[in-house]
């Protein structure tokens, strides 16, 4: 299988963090954190392997490297994808408008890498993980499903729009386990932050 990087560039909030949980209960063992700050090494290392190195500086074959860039021209495709492939994700947590980080700080420092992408929504670092898992493993990016900006329902009479693509597998939205609770916390719910349940795949 192949190995999925994730080039840290945020601050860890608890959105990233439950982000970054969820992309290594899809990826297990085959996740790398790189661009990784000596104080940041511990936590970071519950979830993956962790470089201090960028991605960019890295020795890795660059001829095994795939950057996903919403910019880029041609699509991933499974056939592209071996088992010493490294997929390189961008660790931004994204704006409403696409700012082209991913872009700056990775694909304009990589010479000689390939360059796809995986549509043209917007989707969170899980959910572009997962779709990387997806195709991976054989799947077309046509015959992947999502949905975009959904809306999901606090309660009764509150709801919240992700401002992004929500990858879905046999139907039901991927979201990252334990973001619900964490927008109702940050409301002013009065519930403490689930672990929440990991997803069937």
């Amino acid at each position: 299988m192949a190995y999925l990087v994730i080039e840290h560039l945020e601050d860890i909030s608890e959105w990233l963090w439950l982000e970054y949980r969820h992309v290594s209960e899809w990826w297990k063992d085959k996740l790398i954190f790189t661009n990784v700050l000596p104080e940041e090494r511990e936590r970071l290392a519950e979830l993956g392997s962790v470089l201090t190195e960028s991605v960019t500086e890295f020795p890795f074959d660059r001829s095994k490297i795939i950057v996903l860039d919403l910019q880029a021209e041609e699509e991933l495709r499974p056939e592209e994808i071996g088992e010493d492939t490294v997929i390189v994700v961008g660790g931004i947590l994204g704006d409403a408008v696409p700012r082209g980080r991913t872009r700056e700080f990775i694909t304009s420092k990589m010479e000689g890498v390939k360059v796809r992408h995986i549509g043209r929504p917007q989707y969170s670092i899980d959910g572009a993980a997962i779709v990387a898992k997806l195709i991976s493993e054989g799947r077309r990016l046509a015959e992947i499903e999502y949905e975009e900006n959904p809306t999901i329902k606090l309660d009764e009479f509150s709801e919240i729009t992700l401002h992004y693509a929500v990858p879905k597998l046999n139907g039901r939205l991927l979201l990252t386990p334990g973001l619900i609770e964490l927008q109702k916390r940050e409301l002013g719910y009065e519930e403490e932050i689930s672990d929440g349940e990991p997803d069937e795949f």
